[in-house]
């Protein structure tokens, strides 16, 4: 081969370096520029649930009973949406006695079981008792809020008979609360109420009237992508205020 065959052999394979270096520079130049957006609409996703926190507060201070924020339109594509559970109406399987979690979830050897295993970090880690499981958390203080929890978790209570419980279920379908023990002793049978008040100090250890705490799950987003903010708050409810105790960004 001459000279000239060699140069031009040399030429072209410097033209295909070159265009393999240029396309690993494009290629990195597009995954940097994809990874720029990503981060810009992330940085907008968390704003988003941060303005999400803090109009779920405001109106909080209007509607202690709220108990969700639909999605809201923030304007400029972004959106965001919060839910609020409260504690007290489940049983907590790591805090709970032995009777309690029997009453609630009914099976000898599960219960004995979870005993053994907990503290759990986490519902999802309960799968034996899947039938059951909406019904308990891991959250909270362990007392049960009378007025929030459900009949299968109204069980769990020391003193409540069927007809106490019968009672607060019809009472809160109109919009009425228990405000004490001994409101509702006075509202139910003289039977009814011997149970509950030979197991009063036992009632009043166990359940409560207000929620305690209020787990808040808050997530904000940019409509027409798929990353969202994502965020679990604890928060306990005061006077004309929601203050939050804890958060758990993901």
């Amino acid at each position: 081969m001459t000279r000239r065959g060699f140069a031009l052999l040399a030429v072209l394979w410097l033209i295909v370096a070159l265009a393999a270096v240029g396309g690993v520079s494009l290629a990195a130049a597009r995954v940097g520029a994809a990874t720029t957006r990503n981060r810009i609409l992330l940085a907008r996703a968390d704003w988003a649930r941060e303005a999400c926190i803090e109009i779920l507060r405001a109106r909080y201070i209007q509607h202690p009973d709220i108990r969700a924020l639909d999605t809201v339109d923030l304007g400029r594509g972004t959106w965001c949406t919060a839910r609020l559970e409260d504690p007290g109406a489940k049983l907590n399987v790591n805090v709970a006695d032995r009777e309690a979690l029997l009453a609630v979830v009914g099976a000898v050897g599960v219960v004995d079981s979870l005993v053994k295993r907990r503290p759990f970090t986490d519902v999802a880690e309960l799968g034996e008792v899947a039938g059951v499981a909406h019904l308990l958390t891991t959250r909270g203080s362990g007392q049960i809020n009378v007025n929030a929890a459900p009949p299968e978790v109204l069980a769990a209570v020391p003193g409540l008979t069927r007809e106490a419980i019968g009672l607060i279920l019809r009472w809160r379908a109109i919009g009425q609360r228990v405000t004490s023990a001994d409101a509702l002793a006075a509202s139910i049978s003289a039977s009814a109420r011997s149970v509950l008040y030979g197991d009063y100090q036992d009632f009043l250890r166990s359940a409560t009237f207000a929620p305690s705490q209020l787990i808040v799950m808050v997530s904000g987003g940019v409509h027409g992508t798929r990353l969202v903010a994502h965020e679990t708050l604890t928060a306990v409810p005061l006077p004309e205020r929601l203050a939050i105790v804890r958060r758990e960004v993901e």
